[in-house]
């Protein structure tokens, strides 16, 4: 940790660049890839129907994604801004405040999804004979947002204090994790779509567990101790105004 603070307040920016930002084109570039593989085994393993599910699902998460973004890139906004400042409390509070706020939103969006899933799925496109299908992939997506819009959130956290090795082995656990179940749960299960929404929210319970082990180990410069898991609503208008955009 105090390396990571000497680093960031004294090399040269060229080199902070090319040494923090590579994890994360890494990063991204194996999470495209995973996108395209878990296509693949759809198609080939439930048919163009399912497939077309699939793409009906993807903006509902899409939507999930982009309300987690909202706070993580909010709150690391604020959590960078404050480490620099040596205001450690702040920092603290904005983070527990964070992760309070996903899982309210995820839960909310879990219940709200599950009773509104039809006429959501119809809005975005999903005809009679793609509704089981979306239905079926959706349905599980939504039980387990939570936990994607929590590793979402926290990895925007973990690059705020200059950690984007750590930030990239979460996205690898979730992206590996689910090309790895998504044939044994498609194929060998023969769950076909259903078995794909199962393989990615345990994919993204794996990459979720590895985001709790790094903040409990001691790695993180933020102390995510239990009085700072409470929503902090002198802090909340701050985090929405910067991640909002």
């Amino acid at each position: 940790m105090t390396d990571r603070k000497y680093e960031l307040g004294n090399e040269k920016l060229p080199t902070l660049l090319i040494k923090y930002s590579t994890p994360s084109i890494i990063a991204m570039v194996v999470n495209s890839m995973y996108n395209l593989v878990d296509t693949i085994f759809v198609g080939h393993g439930a048919g163009t129907l399912a497939l077309a599910g699939l793409a009906v699902s993807f903006p509902i998460q899409m939507i999930i994604l982009a309300l987690a973004q909202t706070v993580g890139i909010g709150a690391a906004s604020i959590i960078s801004r404050s480490l620099g400042a040596g205001d450690q409390e702040k920092a603290n509070r904005v983070a527990g405040t964070s992760f309070i706020m996903v899982a309210i939103l995820g839960i909310c969006w879990s219940v709200l999804g599950q009773i509104l899933l039809e006429p959501l799925l119809r809005i975005f496109g999903a005809t009679p004979n793609i509704m089981p299908y979306a239905k079926a992939y959706l349905s599980v997506i939504l039980l387990g947002n939570t936990f994607f819009g929590l590793t979402v959130s926290s990895n925007n956290l973990i690059r705020s204090e200059g950690n984007a090795r750590a930030a990239m082995i979460t996205m690898l656990i979730g992206a590996f994790s689910n090309i790895i179940l998504d044939p044994i749960f498609i194929f060998g299960f023969k769950m076909g779509i259903r078995g794909a929404a199962i393989a990615t929210i345990i994919a993204q319970i794996f990459a979720f567990s590895y985001v709790v082990t790094y903040f409990l180990s001691g790695k993180s410069m933020l102390n995510i101790r239990k009085e700072y898991l409470k929503l902090d609503l002198e802090l909340v208008p701050e985090i929405l105004k910067i991640g909002s955009a």
